[in-house]
């Protein structure tokens, strides 16, 4: 028998475990849809599920599976790899909110608007503190950033919920005008929740939704991939940029200062100054593509 005819056999048998700590059964059409939704062609998402199948075992961590997908994709094409690991980027902005929500609100600003954080404003009945106010052309949004630190996680419908009532307190006054009331998660919603959404207005952005700004276009068109993308960097590395202000890739090539305090090698610092380059240097040529 074959490895492939192998790993087709055996993966009938294989449980993947969950960060929950759940098992459920191994699924190569699910696996197969995130690497297609990632731009891995069919070809390419069929040979790596066919490279790692052989290397399951039962109780393999989805950790595991997403890093030996990637490690898969990365030989076929790094581009596709990168956009594969933004799901888990955007998880490790944690373990706070707030990495987060400073990243929604540079995906804004990419599109625009002029953004304020941790606003409070009157309604009619109580104060309200906004995560992020985004104005454009006399236009106001409100946005709330719901951040979680497993993937798992699922908003459920007591979200919107809440926040309409957020929404309508606010909007009876001039104080807490506004035009759109977003809710951005790096999770995804039940679908009671994008139902209740979809009815009263609200507008869901999350890894189950087709909404802008959580969405890989949009990172991608604007070079606005987070520096937890990088492979370059230690997790410690990372979370000391992140604490000194610095979200996303490109913040390590408009100020280069920002990686001093890791004390790097010379050869460290360029190796990561280049993978971040190559990152941006692929949303330009995506960019300007007919």
């Amino acid at each position: 028998m074959t490895a492939r005819r192998h790993g087709a056999f055996a993966r009938h048998r294989i449980e993947v475990r969950k960060s929950d700590g759940q098992r459920e059964p191994y699924s190569p059409d699910k696996l197969r849809i995130s690497l297609r939704r990632a731009g891995a062609s069919d070809a390419v998402a069929r040979d790596v599920i066919a490279d790692l199948e052989p290397r399951l075992r039962d109780g393999i961590s989805t950790g595991k599976l997403y890093r030996m997908a990637r490690s898969g994709l990365k030989k076929r094409s790094r581009r596709t790899a990168i956009n594969y690991s933004l799901k888990r980027a955007l998880l490790d902005l944690g373990p706070t909110g707030f990495p987060f929500e400073q990243f929604c609100g540079r995906l804004f600003e990419a599109m625009g608007y002029v953004v304020t954080y941790n606003r409070f404003l009157q309604g009619r009945c109580v104060q309200h503190e906004i995560d992020i106010v985004a104005e454009r052309d006399g236009q106001r949004l409100f946005a709330e950033c719901k951040f979680h630190n497993r993937a798992t996680y699922r908003n459920d419908v007591k979200l919107p919920l809440y926040l309409r009532a957020r929404s309508l307190d606010l909007a009876a006054t001039g104080e807490g005008r506004h035009d759109d009331f977003w809710v951005l998660s790096n999770t995804t919603y039940s679908e009671d929740a994008l139902a209740y959404g979809e009815c009263e207005g609200l507008i869901l952005a999350g890894h189950n939704t087709d909404h802008y700004p959580l969405t890989r276009g949009l990172i991608n068109q604007h070079g606005l991939h987070p520096i937890t993308c990088l492979g370059g960097l230690k997790v410690a590395h990372k979370r000391r940029l992140i604490e000194s202000g610095a979200i996303l890739c490109r913040d390590l090539i408009d100020q280069p200062r920002l990686l001093e305090p890791l004390r790097l090698e010379e050869r460290q610092r360029e190796r990561v100054r280049r993978e971040c380059n190559e990152i941006l240097d692929r949303g330009k040529v995506r960019r300007e593509s007919p």
